[in-house]
């Protein structure tokens, strides 16, 4: 299970990765076309503003299993080896609780969107739920980092360099 969390999760930072070249080239196009006075396509600030919300929760599973996340060591670093144990593993049950919260009220929004058929009218009409369904799909991820961050500290196989 924890393979296949590992995969998923890679080939979602791949995606995250790509729509994040796609924002760059998006905005240089924009950019050029703006410079030699062309009109700039109407879709490229709704589809960078949607790429924006998709490299978040896409990448943020991916950053975590690998311990990349942002993390302040000012006040961690002060604490011996317990007191790093116990406050990591605080830190995961607490990240565990929260994510799971946002899992269900994004789930349920996702899902009140969808049955409403809530239209995000810009440039081009697009359904809501298909842009904001990334989010309950990155808590649910991250949701499950935290397991397995638990697991793997009353086993005592976190990883290494993880402050907290």
């Amino acid at each position: 299970m924890v393979k296949f969390l590992d995969r998923v999760c890679a080939a979602l930072a791949v995606v995250a990765a790509s729509l994040f070249l796609f924002l760059t080239f998006s905005i240089c196009y924009s950019i050029f076309t703006r410079t030699v006075g062309l009109y700039t396509p109407v879709w490229t600030v709704q589809f960078d503003e949607y790429s924006m919300l998709w490299i978040t929760f896409l990448g943020t599973a991916w950053l975590l299993a690998r311990n990349r996340h942002v993390s302040i060591e000012l006040v961690v670093s002060r604490f011996g080896e317990k007191g790093k144990r116990v406050f990591r593993t605080v830190h995961d049950f607490l990240g565990l609780a929260l994510c799971a919260t946002l899992c269900y009220f994004s789930a349920a929004c996702t899902w009140d969107h969808f049955l409403r058929n809530v239209i995000d009218v810009q440039g081009v009409d697009v359904p809501k739920a298909y842009v904001i369904a990334v989010i309950p799909l990155g808590f649910f991820l991250l949701f499950l980092q935290f397991i397995r961050r638990i697991v793997d500290d009353f086993r005592g196989t976190a990883v290494k360099g993880r402050g907290h």
